[in-house]
């Protein structure tokens, strides 16, 4: 059952996708959830849907049999093909509700006015792209880095709903550029997100955590980059509460060890793991809420 890894792509076709559009259109968004159903028990069935999820269940759920198993992989599927029929709806119909949890605004306005920007982690759980649109609130840019090829659905709507400016997107695909842009965007106290739960092939710094009771890797640019400019982060997740209805708050923040001089700033990966364990314990925090809302299917626990 832990056979060959899951290499991130979507199990669909863009025909099968285009199917749950056309259902969204012309039906509305309960005719889609409802095709959900046979869609994700069918690929639940298949042994490398399963696969994908098997890392992280057996660790957040030991010992449950192979029936258990196969109903938690099956419940796992669906929260995630109802978070994507959501996140089509917002970008075809703009008819989502995400919010921000009692509080969190002002936790938002009291870290940015310390005015050493904010990094914002945040990961593949819960709505990680539709739950950001809070964001849109904030009095300063938002800078987001991602990969190019992450051209997602509602990308229009999302961009919207920013009242003060669309979301600068920082591409991930160049990290030196990626990195220089955010220090710039953090020293002009700006926001910088980035999705900090998933190592890219040509991370050159990675920082070891503890997550449920085993070390993954994480990437350590955001970790070092707030460490240097003594920037607070701030681990913001969403989950799902309902049909088209999201919210996002903070899970914990992060503040990195003050240094006298920016280049005697933590830059190891020793340095940096306190950062990256905290970040880790708000993850636990999440799945312990919300364990069927996990949605990073690679193997974190594995070299």
């Amino acid at each position: 059952m832990t056979g060959e890894k899951w290499s991130g792509r979507s199990l669909g076709s863009r025909f099968q996708h285009q199917i749950f559009y056309w259902l969204i259109r012309r039906g509305g968004p309960w005719a889609a959830y409802f095709l959900l159903y046979p869609v994700v028990f069918w690929y639940t069935l298949k042994i490398l849907a399963v696969r994908g999820f098997y890392p992280y269940l057996v660790r957040r759920f030991p010992g449950a049999g192979r029936l258990r198993r196969l109903g938690q992989a099956f419940r796992l599927n669906l929260a995630l093909g109802q978070t994507l029929v959501d996140r089509s709806i917002q970008g075809l119909t703009g008819q989502v509700e995400a919010r921000a949890a009692a509080g969190t605004a002002e936790t938002l306005d009291e870290l940015l006015a310390e005015g050493r920007g904010l990094v914002i982690l945040t990961a593949h759980v819960g709505a990680w792209q539709s739950g950001l649109i809070w964001l849109g609130r904030a009095k300063v840019p938002v800078n987001i880095v991602w990969l190019p090829q992450e051209n997602f659905l509602p990308r229009l709507h999302f961009e919207r709903d920013f009242q003060a400016a669309a979301p600068r997107r920082l591409d991930a695909a160049e990290p030196g550029l990626a990195m220089a842009a955010a220090a710039s965007a953090l020293l002009n106290g700006e926001i910088v997100v980035f999705m900090a739960d998933r190592v890219r092939p040509d991370d050159t710094l990675t920082v070891r955590a503890d997550f449920l009771g085993a070390e993954i890797k994480l990437p350590g640019g955001p970790f070092h980059l707030a460490a240097r400019l003594g920037s607070p982060l701030a681990v913001i997740l969403s989950w799902r509460q309902g049909p088209g209805r999201m919210t996002g708050r903070f899970f914990k923040v992060i503040r990195p060890d003050p240094a006298p001089d920016s280049a005697v700033a933590p830059r190891t990966a020793p340095d940096l793991r306190p950062l990256a364990e905290a970040f880790a314990g708000a993850l636990t925090d999440f799945v312990s809420e919300h364990p069927f809302q996990f949605f990073n299917f690679h193997d974190l626990w594995s070299d």
